[in-house]
C-alpha cells in the first residue's frame, strides 16, 4: 500500500450505517479497555454512538464526515464541524476535528495523515482562520501526531466517559 493509493469519500446518509460500524470499532479500540472500564465505553457507546444519533450528525449542515478508502474497504475516517456543530464555542472562523480514527490494523500506514491533509484542505476551502480539536491528556501518541503537524495547545476542557471525568488539552493550527 502506497500513500497515494488512499482515497478520500465523502460520506453521504445512506453510508449511516457504515460509518456507525467503523465509528463504534475505532472509538473502542482506541479508548477501550485497559485504558478506560468496560461499562464507561459501553455507556459512551450507547450514547454517542447510535444509529440515530449518526444520521442526526450527518444531516448537520455544520458537519461533515469523510472515509478513508483502500481499495473498497473503510479503513479511517474524520468528522469536522463548523459554526455551530462545534463541540466548544470558539473565538473566530474556525474548524474543529471532532474524530480522527484509523482502524487498528492500517494504523502507523499514514492514513491519519491523509485525513488530516483533507482537514487542512477543507479549513482552506472555508476560509478559517485556525483548525482545532481536543485531545485525550492521556494520549501521547496522539498530541505528538498533532504537534508534528503545527499544533499548539491552547486550553483545556472536561470529556465526560461514562462515569469518569477526562481532561482533553485542546490544540489549534494556524491556517
Amino acid at each position: 500500500m502506497a500513500y497515494q493509493d488512499i482515497k478520500i469519500v465523502e460520506v453521504q446518509p445512506k453510508d449511516s450505517q457504515k460509518l456507525l460500524e467503523i465509528g463504534r470499532q475505532t472509538f473502542y479500540d482506541a479508548f477501550g479497555p485497559p485504558a478506560n472500564s468496560e461499562a464507561n465505553i459501553q455507556s459512551y457507546l450507547q450514547e454517542k454512538f447510535t444509529l440515530e444519533q449518526i444520521n442526526k450528525e450527518l444531516q448537520n449542515p455544520n458537519s461533515q464526515f469523510f472515509f478513508a478508502m483502500l481499495e473498497s474497504e473503510i479503513v479511517g475516517y474524520i468528522k469536522l464541524n463548523s459554526q455551530g456543530a462545534q463541540t466548544e464555542p470558539v473565538e473566530g472562523s474556525t474548524l474543529e476535528i471532532e474524530r480522527i480514527y484509523v482502524v487498528k490494523k492500517h494504523q502507523g500506514k499514514k492514513i491519519g495523515q491523509v485525513l488530516f491533509n483533507q482537514s487542512l484542505l477543507i479549513g482552506k476551502e472555508k476560509n478559517v482562520d485556525f483548525i482545532w480539536l481536543g485531545v485525550w491528556d492521556q494520549n501521547p501518541g496522539a498530541i505528538r501526531f498533532y504537534e508534528r503537524n503545527g499544533f499548539k495547545i491552547f486550553d483545556k476542557h472536561q470529556f465526560t466517559l461514562g462515569t469518569e471525568i477526562q481532561t482533553d488539552v485542546m490544540m489549534k493550527r494556524l491556517l
